[in-house]
């Protein structure tokens, strides 16, 4: 058994100086600012030597780990030979803890690979987990007899595949309860609740468990792609922000099944009609999210435009942009214009990844399409004045914003056209 130190006492350092002393190891003190262990040593910062202290875990954020280590490395020095160091960062290596090394100590990453939520979870769940580690050979040795003491296992893993590793498992936890929150999202919509999918997660878990990838139900796996293109439609309208995530899901979904997502379900349609775009957008208010809206004639779409449109969407959750239509451009630009159709030109906008919805116009301005969305969001270019954009009257007096933005300097369509004619 060892002496432990153990630097900072959140979820996972609790837990693991909870499980150490059950395990018959001694705490021989703790950094903290709290007064959570009254009968042992609590120091509000590194003590100046190492007082008794043969392994010392640090488990503090991973952007002060190497930080901790050059102060402990400052104060100890030499004192610093033939100790062993930990940190529990699942992402960063052993390599962080260099400035202890070049004293001499033992240093090596060491991981749980299981998800923390409270004290009394994080014990149960520590002790039923693999510990992964790297790091220099004795402290491995010393990693896999305290890991050994409370029942758990370690996996030897390479540096090099930290960041997969931390990858995968950032996958397989934080993004299936995001996935989990879709669901309960959509569910919800029809009344019921998340407690009723419960036992569908529980048994689809246990199915994983039992038969791995072979676990796999549903239409994708038997082909139904009716059923799918259902899906695509119904969540196109209710919740479009989920979209190109089940759009997303269902491609690997029918590669993992050895079948080949048709081509007709990867197309979403951006290009939509007001009407449905009302519908679109009320979706999107009611659930908290920001509608972000611009307009103009888009008629040769040049890199000035992309950073415009791209720091457009960053303003919110949605970006609709209204476009001139093909007899709206002439009145505004001349018979000469558009260059483009709209037809075409609205597809090289949906065609953006960040661009969400296009609706063309007849009108010269888009004071009446502005009306019926009310947008929580409307911006122009930097030219113009805050207070003589068209609709910003509408989107105020519904609590929205109005916002201008720089364009590029030395892009625009005119100038691109008059080199086209010159040349």
């Amino acid at each position: 058994m060892f002496r432990v130190a153990v630097i900072g006492l959140g979820k996972l350092g609790s837990a693991l100086c909870e499980i150490l002393q059950d395990s018959g190891h001694e705490i021989a003190w703790v950094v903290t600012s709290r007064d959570v262990y009254p009968h042992i040593n609590t120091y509000r910062s590194i003590p100046e030597r190492p007082s008794g202290a043969e392994v010392v875990f640090i488990s503090t954020p991973d952007s002060v780990i190497k930080e901790t280590a050059e102060d402990i490395a400052g104060l100890w020095k030499g004192d610093c030979k033939g100790m062993v160091f930990f940190h529990l960062s699942g992402l960063l290596t052993s390599d962080q803890l260099s400035p202890l090394a070049q004293y001499g100590a033992e240093t090596a990453s060491l991981h749980p690979l299981q998800t923390i939520m409270d004290i009394s979870n994080a014990k149960a769940g520590i002790k039923d987990c693999f510990f992964t580690l790297e790091g220099a050979m004795n402290a491995v040795e010393s990693a896999k007899q305290i890991v050994s003491s409370f029942g758990s296992s370690t996996l030897s893993i390479k540096k090099e595949d930290k960041i997969l590793y931390h990858t995968s498992a950032v996958i397989a936890s934080n993004y299936l309860v995001t996935l989990f929150s879709q669901a309960e999202q959509v569910i919800e919509a029809i009344g019921m609740r998340a407690e009723h999918l419960m036992p569908l997660v529980r048994t689809t878990v246990s199915n994983i468990e039992a038969y791995g990838r072979g676990a796999l139900t549903g239409p994708v796996q038997r082909g139904d792609w009716a059923t799918v293109k259902a899906h695509i439609d119904a969540i196109g309208i209710q919740f479009p922000d989920i979209l190109s995530l089940y759009i997303e899901l269902g491609r690997q979904t029918a590669r993992l099944a050895g079948r080949k997502w048709p081509q007709e379900m990867f197309k979403v349609d951006k290009v939509v009609d007001l009407k449905k775009l009302e519908k679109i957008s009320h979706a999107h208010k009611s659930r908290g999210m920001r509608v972000v809206f611009t307009n103009g004639c888009f008629d040769i779409i040049h890199k000035g435009h992309v950073s415009y449109l791209e720091h457009a969407a960053s303003l919110g959750d949605t970006l609709v942009i209204g476009l001139n239509s093909d007899e709206s451009v002439k009145r505004l630009k001349g018979q000469e214009r558009p260059v483009n159709d709209q037809e075409s030109r609205a597809a090289v906008l949906a065609s953006l990844e960040y661009v969400d919805y296009v609706v063309v116009f007849e009108d010269d301005t888009p004071y009446s399409l502005i009306e019926r969305l009310r947008p929580d969001v409307l911006v122009k270019g930097g030219d113009w004045a805050i207070e003589d954009i068209v609709g910003g009257d509408i989107v105020r007096s519904c609590g929205g914003e109005v916002v201008t933005i720089d364009f590029e300097q030395g892009y625009s369509t005119s100038s691109i056209i008059g080199k086209i004619k010159s040349e």
